[in-house]
């Protein structure tokens, strides 16, 4: 007796044995290319790195924006240009080398130099040629005469002193004294004095000296140089003492 058939019922598939690889119908995804920056990617760039530059120098003030801060610099450039165009030309030279030696500077001696304060009396006034037949006309041309007063700090004449005339005149030394208040000198003053040189009438400058003395040879005042003439219109000097303190 025949089996009836299975109920499962083996079915074919009609494509086997001529089974195809089918297409796929999407396009296969190629890899993009790195992205490349643009002109103006290039403009914004350096947009960017520049404005970051202005920030940074405006933030600290440089370039440009230093400005407020070289206004002293230049006034400071400016004010140190005008003294330098003062400065003596001298100050502007180059110092002196290491090596070199300055020279010494020499030192002043100390010279007394003696003022007619540190003596009690001074010439009144400067002294005054005259003619000597003004006052001594038995004198003739050929002397010449010093004489004059001595008066103390009140105006009054003083007598007793000593006045002492030297030097050298014509070739001759002369070395002579008088007292204030002669008689041979009242013509003067009361306190008068007078010295007569014959045959010395004579032009010099500086080379007879007179000084107030007292009766110990001590000066009472500077010695003054006088000065003579060869002339009979000057040949009697008058040179007078005031006391200006006291002794």
């Amino acid at each position: 007796m025949s089996k009836p058939p299975s109920s499962k019922q083996h079915i074919s598939n009609r494509y086997q044995g001529n089974q195809k690889n089918i297409p796929s119908m999407a396009t296969p995804r190629t890899p993009e290319p790195p992205n490349r920056l643009g002109f103006a990617g290039v403009i914004m760039f350096f947009g960017i790195f520049g404005g970051l530059i202005w920030l940074m120098m405006f933030a600290l003030g440089l370039g440009p924006y230093r400005s407020e801060f070289t206004i002293a610099e230049r006034q400071m450039t400016r004010t140190v240009s005008e003294l330098v165009a003062f400065v003596p030309t001298a100050t502007l030279e180059p110092a002196a080398k290491p090596t070199d030696t300055p020279a010494p500077i020499p030192t002043p001696s100390a010279t007394f130099i003696a003022t007619p304060e540190l003596y009690p009396f001074v010439l009144d006034g400067e002294p005054e040629p005259v003619p000597s037949v003004m006052i001594r006309p038995q004198l003739g041309c050929e002397w010449l005469v010093i004489a004059g007063q001595v008066w103390d700090l009140e105006g009054e004449p003083v007598t007793g002193l000593t006045l002492h005339l030297y030097g050298e005149l014509g070739g001759f030394t002369i070395d002579r004294f008088v007292l204030s208040g002669s008689e041979n000198a009242v013509v003067y003053g009361r306190s008068g004095y007078e010295f007569t040189l014959e045959d010395l009438v004579v032009t010099s400058t500086d080379g007879l000296q007179i000084q107030l003395v007292d009766t110990n040879g001590l000066p009472l005042s500077l010695a003054y140089k006088l000065q003579t003439y060869e002339d009979c219109q000057r040949n009697l000097i008058l040179v007078n003492f005031k006391q200006v303190r006291a002794e």
